[in-house]
């Protein structure tokens, strides 16, 4: 688990640009913040997959949407995953808000690239043990997949007990650094690299 400084300077809208010298600061202090006030969890589970029903077997879950068909098409299984920062995070940020605007949003893209490196240390564990048949990951929201289904991801990997993770009527998540994803189990042999 890492911050990448590119990562995060790509979602600030830095493109080649030298940082100030008060944007060096501001930025390592954000980076730091993110990382002392973020608690990392995860969940995950696994299912066998019906590729024609589009359904992890035995969820009562379908998932709808072309890309989703496309992206799973041949997978044998899948994984459910969840990764959040926790709620203390998102109290950090909106306190520097407030406070410190620039480094407020200098720590929530910190933060963007914090959960992007959990969720890749956690798709490392799953490829090691499915010998790199993996899928990519693919999120609720992404083309026609649709955001609803993160009701699902709530209910069948119990993020609210296992996370801490709940979900409004828009069907965002809070904490806001939170991130929902199926990952497919691709037939066959071993990937090569």
């Amino acid at each position: 688990m890492k911050i990448d400084r590119a990562e995060t300077l790509r979602y600030l809208g830095f493109r080649g640009q030298e940082l100030s010298a008060a944007d060096e600061s501001n930025l390592a202090r954000a980076e730091e913040l993110c990382l002392s006030a973020a608690t990392p969890r995860t969940v995950w589970a696994r299912y066998d997959f019906d590729c024609a029903a589009m359904t992890p077997v035995g969820s009562g879950v379908v998932f709808r949407g072309n890309a989703i068909r496309r992206h799973l098409a041949g997978c044998r299984a899948v994984y459910l995953i969840a990764a959040t920062l926790g709620l203390g995070l998102d109290k950090t940020i909106a306190g520097l808000m407030r406070t410190e605007p620039a480094v407020g949003v200098m720590t929530d893209a910190a933060a963007v690239s914090l959960i992007e490196s959990v969720l890749d240390d956690l798709c490392a564990d799953l490829a090691a043990r499915e010998h790199g048949r993996l899928t990519r990951r693919f999120s609720c929201g992404y083309a026609d997949f649709p955001l609803e289904q993160q009701t699902d991801f709530m209910r069948l990997l119990d993020m609210g007990r296992k996370l801490g993770v709940f979900i409004g009527a828009d069907y965002l998540m809070t904490p806001q650094k939170t991130v929902t994803a199926v990952i497919g189990v691709r037939e066959g042999e071993e990937k090569k690299s």
